[in-house]
């Protein structure tokens, strides 16, 4: 008896997921669906909030030093949208890694991080509202150091993102979406969550 409870699982969700994506062929009222034969370019905008996890390094010198993890972040991508589940497109916005003040006596400064990414992405849809995508690309990320002086440094590193989003329709052409994404800059070893809230717009359609 106790055997056959995996089959049953693997039954009861492949079932699921043929039922879920039927609705989605069928149902032409969800922003995030394409009727057969149709395609789509949609654009998913919007902002939250990124918490970095990786390792901060500081300068030696530095007898106190404070650490932001936490920043507001903005994106978009732009996807092609065909009449199946698997997409494509790109992505870019803006990511604020972390920032970090230091003290040494008297002389204080600070190090802030940020990202712009160039990514190309890919996507499919779980059911005909949630979704997973991946993408993979470069960052160009910018180091702003204020010690005894102004530095900027720009570098462009290797990077990757995953997450997964939920949109809710509000019309056949919009919907507003929910995000979780993992950002991993590769090469520099800078990483964190962000959650997001979007605008999903289909803003042309054939």
């Amino acid at each position: 008896m106790y055997s056959n409870k995996p089959a049953a699982v693997i039954i009861f969700f492949s079932a699921l997921l043929i039922f879920n994506a039927r609705l989605a062929a069928q149902d032409s009222t969800e922003v995030n669906v394409q009727q057969k034969g149709k395609y789509a370019f949609i654009l998913y905008a919007g902002g939250g909030w990124f918490s970095y996890v990786g390792t901060i390094g500081s300068p030696g010198i530095a007898s106190n030093t404070s650490v932001v993890r936490s920043h507001p972040i903005g994106m978009f991508r732009i996807m092609w949208h065909p009449d199946h589940r698997l997409r494509m497109g790109i992505e870019s916005g803006y990511t604020d890694f972390y920032t970090y003040t230091v003290q040494n006596g008297s002389s204080s400064g600070k190090v802030n991080l940020t990202g712009i990414p160039i990514l190309l992405v890919g996507s499919m849809a779980v059911t005909k509202r949630l979704n997973v995508f991946a993408g993979i690309g470069s960052y160009l990320l910018t180091t702003n150091l204020t010690y005894k002086g102004s530095t900027r440094s720009k570098s462009l590193s290797l990077g990757i993102n995953a997450s997964v989003n939920y949109v809710q329709p509000v019309s056949p052409k919009l919907g507003i979406g929910a995000e979780l994404k993992w950002t991993d800059v590769t090469q520099t070893k800078d990483y964190g969550m962000s959650a997001q809230v979007m605008l999903v717009w289909k803003f042309f359609e054939w």
